[in-house]
């Protein structure tokens, strides 16, 4: 009897490690909406973001995530001037942003196959902006600092199993303005929807 009380406890302490040893990849769809919109407005849904999570324990994990997307927007035709002419021509605003983060979540139940979380992301963003107009167009390079709170939930289809989903809606905040256009830092609300690769 005592024998099978040790095995016992040696698989629980090795699942247990096991659990707390898992990992996981994802790759999310992204849609952000600009809520600074002097220079893009229109809602985007061209993103990705990869990202990789060790989960510390039941509770905490940590990771790090890259992402891209594209915002735009059109300017209707009017008459600029400026010093010695004028041009009258429309105008189409491109945003093109490269994120990358490390992040720490807070799991508020990691058992089961629904998993709720909270999480805080901070890094580097790589910006180019770049204006279309008539035959010509301008581009700036700016780089800055982003951070992201986001809630989302990851649903494993199995227990223990490798494949899952995961949502997030999240709020963007970064320094990446230009003052050479006149435009200030960046903020969006995002939606994201992938898939994660769990590794036991």
């Amino acid at each position: 009897m005592r024998v099978i009380a040790i095995v016992f406890f040696v698989l629980m302490l090795t699942t247990a490690q096991a659990q707390i040893a898992e990992s996981g990849f994802h790759i999310n769809w992204t849609i952000v909406k600009p809520t600074y919109t002097d220079y893009v407005s229109k809602t985007s849904s061209r993103g990705v973001r990869l990202g990789f999570t060790k989960f510390i324990n039941e509770q905490f994990g940590a990771g790090i995530e890259g992402g891209f997307n594209v915002l735009d927007d059109y300017v209707p035709r009017q008459t600029y001037e400026y010093p010695g002419g004028a041009i009258t021509t429309d105008i189409f605003n491109y945003m093109y942003n490269y994120t990358l983060t490390a992040n720490g979540q807070y799991y508020f139940k990691k058992s089961g196959l629904f998993v709720p979380y909270a999480a805080l992301h901070a890094g580097v963003i790589f910006t180019e902006y770049t204006l279309f107009y008539n035959a010509y167009s301008e581009t700036e390079n700016k780089t800055g600092a982003v951070v992201r709170p986001e809630l989302g939930a990851m649903y494993r289809f199995q227990t223990y199993g490798a494949l899952g989903l995961k949502a997030a809606i999240g709020y963007e905040y970064a320094t990446n303005k230009s003052e050479s256009y006149g435009i200030d830092n960046f903020s969006g609300l995002n939606v994201q929807i992938g898939i994660v690769l769990f590794n036991n």
